[in-house]
């Protein structure tokens, strides 16, 4: 083949070769094309996915401070609502105190009135 192309007289073989060589170039220029494109698409999909990490890790931050603010506030008011309730509990406490003292009492002026009703009629 190599020396049929050396002794060929024809000026269509240069032509075609002319051709095959413009469209290598233009295959080779779209492909450099395609890969800038493709850089340039990756870039900007790293650059939406950092946008949107950054935009999550707010969110977060702001949701775990609100979550904070809320446990606060529920422990304030369980620690208040327990405060009352020892609070009743401690004059419940005291109540029954100053009711079992007087009834102590109460039994024991009884006795001693009856000890000495028993006691005068012997």
């Amino acid at each position: 083949m190599e020396a049929a192309r050396t002794t060929w007289t024809d000026s269509r073989m240069d032509d075609l070769k002319e051709t095959v060589i413009g469209v290598d170039h233009k295959v080779t220029r779209l492909d450099q094309k395609v890969d800038e494109g493709f850089a340039r698409l990756d870039k900007k999909v790293d650059e939406g996915f950092a946008r949107l990490d950054q935009k999550v890790d707010e969110g977060f931050a702001r949701l775990d401070k609100k979550i904070d603010q809320r446990y606060a506030l529920l422990d304030g008011k369980i620690d208040s609502g327990l405060g009352r309730i020892d609070d009743r509990i401690d004059a419940l406490h005291h109540s029954l105190v100053y009711g079992m003292i007087a009834l102590i009492s109460i039994i024991s002026v009884l006795l001693t009135a009856f000890l000495s009703v028993v006691v005068t009629q012997l």
